[in-house]
């Protein structure tokens, strides 16, 4: 039986673009969640109006999280856009007037953006906050009357800055869909939850995730800005005749697991084999647990099989694979490395 578990604590969500190439990894979050919602609608009728059914519809899967760490990625995912090296950057420079009515600047200023303006301001350092003046430069240099060499002047302009990062905010903003794979801590109810106690974790995988678009950076004085990391699973289509689609998996591992451990039987799929002489079949094994977990295949390379004695004049068996070598009956039993009650049996008959 599965051990009792509490979910507890967050971990690092990581997305991937379409090429499986790591896009980002949240790893400094506040809080992690995952919500599932869907409608229905009540089919009623007969005496009293009865519910005879309900109809389910509008299903929908939200990955909550929030990062307390600033990126410029996930801004980028959540509007949609892309990011690109080189910026036109505002500067700001305490200068010398090294010639009479000419202030030189250290970069070449560039337009302000969306704007073909070349231009700066500039005070003296010793004039008040507000007496900025706006100067035109030519390359590096703007003619202003009235500066003597040797005066202390504040300058601000635009430059390109090559190792900048930057995104134009589209206004036809559609977010970024990737491949996003969330995990959460999973403890053992018998104790204290911490570290030592973990035993295992859920892994959520969302093949096809949508941002949420929304976004707000608020910072304080006091304070800084969180991110919201919050999206959408869009369903993704398996390729088969149905249309079956799902939205993710979720997956539980457990530390130092056997995956034996949680077997109540293992049985043989058709466990009466009928062969004639020199005819050979290969059984398929499953193990069979308890609750709504389904039966799975076992690789037969995990299991042990072993015609019973006096039988190997009937039948051998290799790996799984059964071969009729003997006219009669005899019994083949399948048995588990380490647990012991774990046994199932084929009965073979040769013809």
């Amino acid at each position: 039986m599965s051990k009792q578990r509490v979910l507890a604590g967050v971990m690092p969500v990581e997305f991937y673009d379409e090429n499986m190439t790591l896009i980002c990894t949240a790893n400094a979050l506040t809080d992690e969640g995952l919500q599932s919602a869907v409608e229905n609608d009540e089919i009623r009728g007969g005496s009293a109006n009865q519910l005879i059914a309900k109809y389910f519809y509008n299903s929908s899967l939200t990955l909550n999280a929030t990062d307390t760490l600033f990126s410029l990625e996930y801004l980028a995912l959540k509007m949609g856009a892309t990011i690109e090296m080189g910026s036109d950057v505002q500067k700001s420079e305490s200068l010398t007037v090294s010639e009479d009515g000419k202030i030189t600047v250290s970069d070449t200023p560039v337009a302000f953006p969306f704007t073909n303006k070349v231009v700066g301001s500039y005070r003296k350092a010793s004039d008040a906050d507000d007496a900025w003046v706006t100067v035109e430069f030519n390359g590096k240099d703007a003619s202003v009357s009235g500066l003597k060499k040797g005066d202390k002047v504040c300058v601000k302009y635009f430059f390109k800055d090559a190792s900048a990062r930057e995104f134009k905010v589209p206004t036809n903003m559609i977010p970024s869909t990737v491949y996003a794979v969330a995990k959460i801590p999973e403890f053992s109810a018998g104790g204290d939850v911490s570290s030592k106690s973990q035993i295992g974790t859920l892994q959520v995988v969302i093949p096809r995730f949508q941002f949420d678009p929304s976004a707000e950076l608020a910072v304080t004085s006091s304070g800084h800005a969180t991110t919201s990391l919050t999206g959408s699973a869009l369903a993704m289509f398996e390729g088969n005749c149905d249309g079956t689609s799902n939205y993710a998996i979720l997956t539980e591992t457990t530390d130092g697991a056997d995956e034996f451990a949680d077997a109540r039987a293992i049985v043989v799929d058709g466990s009466d084999v009928d062969l004639a002489n020199g005819e050979s079949a290969t059984l398929r094994v499953l193990a069979v647990y308890n609750g709504i977990t389904a039966p799975k295949i076992i690789d037969n390379s995990k299991l042990t099989f072993a015609v019973i004695e006096g039988g190997e004049t009937v039948a051998t068996v290799t790996n799984g694979v059964v071969k009729a070598v003997g006219t009669g009956n005899t019994t083949v039993e399948v048995t588990v490395a380490g647990h012991d009650k774990l046994i199932a049996t084929a009965h073979v008959t040769v013809a």
